[in-house]
């Protein structure tokens, strides 16, 4: 097996230098590493973690189909303005203390890092991937698919308060029917598909979900998306409690398709990618049918992550999805998290507790900070009245190891280095 240890790590620090490059050489681009990739990659191991998956999550379009969300308008400069301070932030870890540069350089799992402050960049490191490479981002699509939503809702054209089957008839006679987008959007839906149900039992809910979606191996009689999604039996009233269910995004897609009339990848264009100036296409995993993955399939560069969090920091003054969103995420219209959830949460994050998930975020805080994760290590933090964006890729190890960014961002949030 190619030996994975020979990264390239680039970290921005406040020299007269743009870039320190430590390592000269990345193993990953050699041609010798890519035919290996190929010849031992099947669609039932992409996914086991290690040199395979971070292969595949930096070439998603080189292994299913996608569309593309392209960039037409004006590139949107991201200054950068390196800090030692960030670099040199010292971390409380479970393994130990160390500073954040030296997190990143040594830890396997990480891919990319970048940190955002005011829209200058004052950290960015790739130690397992290049600047210019798109990786998946898993479910950090979920929530670019609900900002979409939530411009749609801006122009009067949805109304979260509204039945999905006035969006999308297909659903009308399914258990789906009479839930409201809001609910179907806080991941609060109340039907039976859960994601915990695994990605890795071929008889899950979920796993039908994205084997409709030529997402996963094949292991049962084809199914087309629409008859998967209809065929989706309630567990429990609507409104009730947050469950992390992707196929609430899935139909948030269809709402976005039906109500602009375009397909997925065009309408993201339009109304999320052209507005942030993105720097580069985004990838949207399509199937055989045409059908889009909004639940977690959008390879895309860092940077361009990046931008797409500053949407949700007013002082970007990109005015996207407006300040009444910004609100709606604090309300009372988000679904609050339970004493039991509260203290899982507590050993990742310490004291400082979100209050509710909502729009598709899995952790929303009081004064507004919100985090969205992603499969395998991909996270976005945004920190809204601070104008902080923490956005992350990472591929897992072969026995699940992860790395540690979400604990890490979170006391890069709450520190005083952005008062």
């Amino acid at each position: 097996m190619i030996n994975d240890s020979v990264r390239i790590i680039t970290v921005i620090f406040l020299t007269t230098l743009p870039y320190l490059t430590i390592a000269n050489e990345d193993s990953t681009t050699s041609l010798e590493h890519q035919r290996y990739i190929y010849s031992v990659y099947t669609a039932d191991n992409f996914d086991d973690g290690g040199p395979i998956s971070r292969h595949v999550w930096k070439n998603f379009p080189a292994f299913y189909g996608h569309t593309t969300i392209a960039h037409t308008g004006p590139e949107r400069p991201l200054p950068q303005n390196a800090r030692v301070d960030v670099a040199d932030f010292k971390l409380t870890l479970s393994t130990g203390n160390t500073t954040l540069a030296n997190y990143i350089e040594t830890n396997p799992y990480v891919d990319g890092m970048i940190v955002l402050h005011g829209g200058d960049i004052v950290f960015e490191a790739y130690p397992n991937m290049q600047p210019h490479d798109r990786h998946i981002g898993w479910s950090v699509t979920k929530v670019v698919t609900s900002s979409a939503l939530a411009v749609l809702e801006r122009q009067g054209l949805v109304d979260m308060d509204s039945l999905v089957e006035n969006y999308v008839p297909s659903l009308s006679d399914s258990h789906w029917s009479g839930t409201s987008v809001r609910d179907i959007a806080n991941m609060a839906s109340g039907m039976d598909c859960l994601d915990s149900d695994g990605y890795q039992n071929t008889e899950s809910c979920v796993y039908r979900l994205e084997e409709s979606l030529d997402m996963l191996a094949r292991h049962n009689p084809r199914v087309d998306n629409l008859t998967h999604m209809r065929s989706i039996k309630r567990k429990r009233p609507a409104g009730e409690i947050n469950e992390y269910v992707s196929a609430n995004t899935h139909v948030l897609g269809l709402i976005i398709e039906n109500v602009s009339e375009m397909p997925l990848a065009e309408a993201l264009k339009n109304l999320i990618w052209d507005r942030i100036g993105a720097e580069a296409d985004g990838m949207m995993v399509t199937s055989l049918e045409g059908i889009s993955a909004p639940h977690g399939g959008l390879s895309a560069r860092l940077r361009d992550i990046a931008r797409f969090g500053q949407i949700h920091t007013p002082g970007a003054n990109l005015d996207v999805v407006g300040s009444d969103h910004f609100a709606d995420l604090r309300s009372n219209n988000g679904i609050r998290f339970s004493d039991a959830q509260l203290q899982s949460l507590s050993e990742t994050l310490g004291d400082e507790l979100p209050t509710n998930a909502a729009w598709q975020w899995d952790l929303v805080w009081a004064d507004g900070v919100r985090f969205k994760s992603g499969y395998s290590g991909q996270g976005l933090f945004v920190d809204p009245n601070n104008d902080v964006v923490i956005a992350f890729f990472g591929t897992a190890g072969e026995n699940n190891e992860e790395h540690e960014l979400t604990a890490i961002s979170h006391q890069l949030i709450r520190s005083d280095l952005f008062d």
